[in-house]
Order: structure tokens, then sequence, then C-alpha cells
């Protein structure tokens, strides 16, 4: 005795329906990885601009208590202009602060407060999809 099998349309629609559900599966995973790479770069970065904004509000605090002692701190240059500058730098990233002292003992006003990134041509960004 021979059985035929045979498929219906209900069979079809559910082997389409299967497919596209492991499909939208396997790209959920793969964007969820993406997704998790991301958020600890992101982390990493931002511990590292609050740490820079850190030692920046460190060299001002320097600066208020001893003006005069200010071209002593590390990382600190004094300008053609007058102006102190202080520069640090943690991996990557680096912080300029650049200061005119004021007309009284203990005062400052902030010029430029820049941070920025070095730019490497061999970033890693396109690693970013590799699970």
């Amino acid at each position: 005795m021979s059985h035929k099998m045979r498929l219906g349309p209900i069979a079809i629609f559910f082997t389409i329906v299967a497919a596209v559900l492991a499909t939208l599966a396997i790209l959920t995973v793969s964007t969820s990885r993406a997704d998790v790479v991301l958020a600890e770069r992101f982390a990493q970065t931002t511990s590292i601009r609050y740490a820079l904004e850190a030692d920046g509000n460190r060299f001002l605090a320097a600066l208020e208590e001893a003006p005069e002692d200010a071209a002593s701190l590390e990382g600190v240059t004094i300008l053609e202009n007058g102006n102190y500058q202080y520069t640090t730098q943690r991996d990557a990233y680096h912080l300029t602060v650049e200061v005119t002292p004021g007309p009284d003992q203990g005062t400052y006003e902030i010029v430029s407060w820049k941070i920025g990134k070095d730019w490497d041509e061999k970033d890693a960004m396109g690693e970013l999809w590799g699970g």
C-alpha cells in the first residue's frame, strides 16, 4: 500500500512563514550583538571624556589656588600672549584648555576647552558586524 504525501496551500504557507521567522531571528541576534559592541564603545569613550573633564577641572582648581605656580604644573605651557595652555591625554583622546589670567588674583577666563581624538585610519569600525 502506498501513501501519497500532498502538500496543501496551508503547509506551503507555514513553510514560508517558518523561513521568514528564521531569517528575522538571525538578523535580530546579529543586530543585538552589534548594539552591545556599540554600547560598550560608547561607555568606554564616555568614561575617558569624563576623566579628561576631571583633569581639566583639577587644573582650574590648582590655578585658582596658586596662579603663580600654574606654569610649573605638568602639561601647562605659557603662550606668547600670556595665556596658560593645559594639555592632557588619555588613550587616543586629548584635552586642551586655554585660560587667560584675570585682573584679580585667582581669577581667570576660559578661552578654549577642546576634547578631541587623534584620527586613526585603521579604526576597527569594519569589525562592528563581526558576529
